[in-house]
């Protein structure tokens, strides 16, 4: 027997209080803060100042003043939403890269839907265990067969290639988001080109920080396709993809983001491309380097295990999720805003720490003082 509008609608309300009342219990429950930027190392939340560790922009652009007139877009990029703006902002991307083209998106998430439209029914995804999960839902929503292989094992990667001559994708990131540490692209890149395979890197949290001028993975290796987001680094928003002609003009055919999005606001691809422009200068990276040594050397006196990493991304792992959200909230009450990330987002509970070059060596002695007060089993990783 049909149940009746009114048995529905307190079916669905049932379900949602079970799921937040089961998520409360696992200490798990996402909630957002509603944060007032100050400037590139500090907010405001609650009436309260904090020095904050929990940004992606690395290089402290995301509160720069450049004023520029307010432009849309107005339509998809294949209507009439492709404007000079946004030409000239692929041009630079290619020009400091070296890339044939570049296909402009409204965020990384969608830019990482795109290369899944190359795959058919019988092809391969390998995707590092710890690929992004823009990546993941991607090719989960593909006809092509997802295989996750163990974090940058490529002996496991290269046993994996030789088992089959279907058609394959190899996905990996050029810095891995919550443990701040690195592919071995130029490896990553050889083994794929040796066997046949499209390699794919999502340089998110590469672009603006790797490489010799700060132009990302690139600088270290040319796989087959790039994904770049301005998200980080650069301090606005959207992403593209990079690759040959020929690849991305057969993506663009199919690929269900670039079609039937509207295409990023004109003005802000006038921003990027200004941004990008300026990433040629040492200074600020040099900055951001010295003050992640300065951090990793000073919590590794205090007995603090940091996982292996050389990029502002600086994990702090916890027993339990529990521990990440009393450490967070001990940091809190010194002053510190860094949020907990917990599963599912990650295996293991931690504060993900990260550097900007607005920090100074100050705000790092700060940190530091309040982890030296936190109780050591909320960080320790043993």
């Amino acid at each position: 027997m049909p149940r009746s509008n009114p048995e529905t609608r307190q079916w669905w309300q049932r379900r949602a209080q079970q799921r937040l009342a089961e998520r409360t219990q696992a200490q798990l429950l996402r909630q957002r803060r509603c944060i007032e930027p100050v400037d590139g190392r500090t907010i405001e939340l609650d009436g309260q100042r904090l020095l904050q560790f929990g940004s992606n922009d690395y290089l402290g652009l995301a509160f720069a003043a450049e004023p520029l007139p307010a432009r849309g877009a107005g339509a998809s990029p294949l209507v009439s939403g492709y404007h000079r703006a946004h030409q000239q902002l692929e041009q630079t991307l290619c020009a400091v890269t070296g890339y044939e083209a570049a296909l402009l998106f409204s965020s990384g998430f969608a830019a990482n839907s795109a290369p899944l439209a190359l795959l058919q029914q019988g092809d391969r995804l390998l995707a590092d265990k710890l690929a992004h999960a823009s990546i993941i839902d991607a090719a989960q929503a593909s006809e092509a067969n997802l295989r996750r292989f163990p974090h940058n094992n490529l002996p496991t990667l290269e046993r994996w290639l030789r088992q089959t001559e279907a058609p394959t994708m190899v996905a990996t990131e050029s810095v891995f988001s919550m443990d701040g540490d690195q592919a071995p692209l130029a490896s990553f890149v050889a083994l794929c080109a040796e066997h046949g395979a499209l390699s794919w890197v999502d340089d998110a949290h590469g672009f603006g920080v790797l490489g010799a001028d700060g132009y990302g993975a690139a600088q270290l290796a040319s796989p087959d396709l790039l994904t770049i987001t301005f998200g980080k680094a650069l301090g606005a928003s959207g992403a593209a993809l990079l690759g040959s002609k020929l690849l991305l003009d057969a993506i663009s055919q199919s690929c269900k983001h670039y079609i039937y999005s509207t295409a990023m606001p004109a003005d802000l691809a006038q921003r990027v491309t200004a941004r990008i422009r300026g990433l040629a200068d040492p200074a600020p990276r040099q900055h951001l380097a010295e003050l992640i040594a300065y951090f990793r050397a000073g919590a590794t006196e205090q007995g603090w295990a940091l996982p292996a990493s050389s990029t502002p991304i600086q994990p702090l792992l916890c027993h339990s999720s529990e521990h990440a959200l009393q450490l967070s909230a001990q940091l809190q009450q010194q002053g510190i805003w860094v949020p907990a990330i917990r599963p599912p987002t990650v295996p293991q509970a931690r504060l993900r720490l990260v550097l900007n070059c607005c920090h100074q060596f100050a705000d790092i002695d700060r940190l530091l003082a309040a982890l030296g007060q936190a109780t050591p089993a909320q960080g320790d990783s043993a």
